[in-house]
């Protein structure tokens, strides 16, 4: 189990991508140790960035190995293509003959353009990300319509899977997370909920990208206590910095 967590923490990016005007940060917090979740950098060339998380039903060792089929599948299909849902589209076609009928990906999948300053967002069932405006200080829920990996075969699912465009002013920010976050309980069983994230999100935001995932591992430990951490976490954020 330790040689197959140090190979899945080599297939996790080893550092935060350089992209002119923007800082990424990411992390993942396996609750076991091997994790179901993954997230990813693709440097899709012209001042774009392909960004990815994604989380895998299930843990242990069944997931990893999905996890894994996941990551070497977007990797294969992700060049060349300029929208996020073909993208996901193409994952969906390679995964679904091998991913058992009880088993599903929650995806989400961008591209960022720093040359113009936006975001084109896919959802494929995965967690909406939050975006925080530093304009308007609130937070708001980036919803594009889309349906888990490995559910259907491609037909529903290319019809339902949609692109969103963000534009993005210097200070604003989003963050991606899997469920992992909003499911994390105290000793009361209580859930931290999306209230919760959407408030520190809200406060640490504006302080910038690493800062987020700092104040965000710090408010679920603030939250959960002493009790064991029940699902894996993985946080990418995204801030547009000039």
């Amino acid at each position: 189990m330790q040689n197959a967590r140090e190979v899945q923490h080599i297939l996790l990016p080893q550092r935060n991508p350089v992209v002119e005007g923007f800082q990424i940060s990411g992390t993942n917090l396996p609750a076991r140790i091997i994790s179901g979740d993954y997230y990813d950098y693709l440097d899709l060339g012209d001042q774009k960035l392909g960004i990815a998380i994604a989380d895998v039903s299930g843990k242990g060792v069944p997931a990893a190995l999905i996890m894994a089929m996941c990551r070497s599948a977007l990797r294969s299909v992700a060049p060349g293509r300029i929208s996020p849902s073909e993208v996901l589209a193409a994952v969906n076609r390679q995964l679904f003959p091998d991913i058992h009928e009880d088993m599903f990906i929650s995806m989400a999948y961008g591209i960022l353009d720093a040359t113009r300053g936006t975001l084109v967002l896919a959802r494929a069932g995965h967690d909406p990300p939050l975006l925080y405006r530093r304009q308007s200080g609130k937070v708001e829920l980036l919803r594009p319509p889309g349906l888990a990996l490995g559910i259907d075969a491609g037909g529903v699912f290319e019809r339902v899977t949609q692109d969103l465009v963000v534009e993005l002013s210097p200070g604003d920010c989003i963050l991606l997370y899997t469920d992992g976050v909003r499911e994390a309980m105290d000793s009361q069983n209580e859930e931290f909920g999306m209230d919760r994230m959407s408030e520190g999100f809200c406060m640490a935001a504006p302080l910038g990208a690493e800062t987020v995932l700092t104040r965000m591992q710090e408010e679920l430990q603030k939250f959960a206590g002493d009790g064991p951490q029940m699902d894996d976490i993985t946080l990418v954020a995204i801030e547009r910095v000039s």
